[in-house]
């Protein structure tokens, strides 16, 4: 399948349509009640409130029931995240500056002083660029490129947060189209299988991507200074920031965050071998972090949505997968693009658009082997989870620090939960016990109410220097 301008014809079987499934568990489809509602144990598509009134609407029901085969989204997200990672090691995806130059200076994670402000307010960690080189022999020779990494570790660890740098849009649009096209276009009936994602036991009733802010330190931004042409250029922008979000028939909400590798934020799906079968590259682990009840419930969030758009329910995008088994159509196209500016409320680069078109092709070719050679029922119930630290970075804290540390939070995120502070407020305690000193650290512990003050005071002392 390849992107096409032409418009050849389609076979009728191979047309698509998306099959929308339930958006709210609101009332009986029989008698309308609200009360002690389940779902259809084979479909999962339709609601009654009992054995009754499913009794009584089996006669109709039957003709679309069908058996779904349903798929939790905690065991299938490393796919995702794999479909994700593999667009940036595309070979006719631009280029890094910072990969086709060598470093000419230390941005080592122990330079406390290698953050730089700019003039336009921006703060971040400088990443000067000398001579430039050819990728390749960056790839095969990485001392060669930055010299004076403090190890190995951290030379790769700095070569992979910029391989994952840049088009992270056209990635998650990419991705989103092809889980629209190749999963939500099955239905039932002989010779089909209908597949719909769940998590826990509620199916997904709706997808898409929000746009928003992640909290990030500046030491984990880049800013780059090309000394050959004498200018300097941002990195990946945390304000400007992008992830998919997932919401179940009962309103809970799961998101998935691929994109803040690049920010030093290196939560990582590993042993990725179930997931590789099927025209992606080979990955040892990729970036992926799903931020379910659990972690809500232990952690105040990062992410600050600004506005979102859902993939599912776009007529547009449900339009333009037509004829996707195939090819898409010079409408399909523009659809996918209108969505995509949309998202991101500018007209987008040619780059980014050939990006998107041609990896919405590639990915659903993707999908579409994994669904069809039901590889998801391979997939480990519980993925293998990783942390990619830099060395050094989770020596800090003893057990006791931790176990004090984890005290302090479970106060917090139980106030957040009764509704006496807001996640802002939770984010503020969060920053202001990291920043502390260990004194402080211990009297915040015994009287947490005073984070708030701290944070006030420090902001106060910053506007007046």
């Amino acid at each position: 399948m390849s992107a096409t301008s032409s418009t050849p014809s389609i076979a009728p079987e191979n047309a698509r349509t998306v099959m929308l499934p339930l958006k709210k568990l609101e009332k009986c489809s029989v008698c309308q009640k609200t009360d002690g509602l389940r779902l259809c144990s084979a479909c999962g598509e339709k609601v009654y409130c009992g054995s009754e009134c499913q009794t009584n609407d089996w006669a109709e029901h039957k003709k679309q029931c069908g058996k779904t085969d349903r798929i939790n989204l905690s065991s299938f997200y490393p796919l995702l995240a794999c479909m994700l990672a593999a667009p940036h090691l595309d070979p006719d995806k631009p280029k890094h500056p910072a990969l086709t130059h060598k470093i000419l200076n230390e941005p080592n994670p122990s330079n406390r002083h290698g953050v730089c402000g700019f003039p336009d307010g921006y703060q971040s960690r400088l990443v000067v660029l000398g001579d430039s080189c050819d990728p390749s022999l960056i790839w095969s020779n990485l001392e060669a490129w930055w010299p004076t990494a403090e190890s190995p570790k951290v030379r790769g660890k700095l070569f992979q947060r910029f391989l994952y740098e840049g088009y992270l849009l056209p990635h998650l649009v990419s991705m989103c189209f092809a889980l629209l096209a190749e999963m939500y276009t099955t239905t039932s009936g002989p010779g089909k299988r209908r597949i719909r994602l769940q998590y826990s036991s509620s199916p997904i009733a709706d997808f898409g991507i929000v746009k928003g802010a992640v909290e990030v330190k500046n030491q984990d931004k880049f800013s780059y200074f090309l000394a050959d042409e004498q200018k300097f250029m941002h990195g990946q922008n945390p304000e400007d920031h992008y992830w998919v979000y997932f919401t179940t028939i009962r309103g809970e909400e799961v998101l998935l965050e691929c994109g803040m590798f690049v920010f030093n934020f290196c939560t990582m799906v590993g042993n990725l071998d179930p997931y590789l079968k099927h025209g992606l590259p080979p990955l040892d682990a990729v970036p992926a972090h799903l931020v379910n009840r659990e972690f809500r419930r232990l952690a105040p969030s990062l992410h600050y949505e600004k506005e979102r758009f859902s993939v599912l329910r776009d007529v547009e995008l449900g339009e333009a997968v037509r004829c996707s088994r195939e090819y898409l159509r010079p409408q399909d196209s523009r659809a996918i693009v209108g969505f995509m500016e949309k998202v991101a409320g500018r007209t987008c680069s040619a780059v980014e658009k050939e990006i998107t078109l041609s990896w919405c092709m590639h990915l659903c070719e993707v999908l579409h082997a994994n669904l069809e050679a039901q590889e998801y029922r391979n997939f480990p119930l519980n993925p293998s989870l990783a942390i990619f630290d830099d060395p050094g970075e989770l020596d800090f804290d003893t057990p006791e620090e931790d176990e004090q540390w984890f005290r302090y939070m479970v106060k917090w995120n139980r106030k957040q939960r009764r509704g006496e502070i807001t996640a802002e407020q939770l984010g503020q305690v969060f920053r202001a016990y990291k920043e502390a000193p260990d004194n402080v650290r211990e009297e915040l512990a015994r009287h947490p109410s005073r984070a708030l003050n701290l944070r006030r005071s420090r902001r106060d002392i910053n506007k007046r220097m």
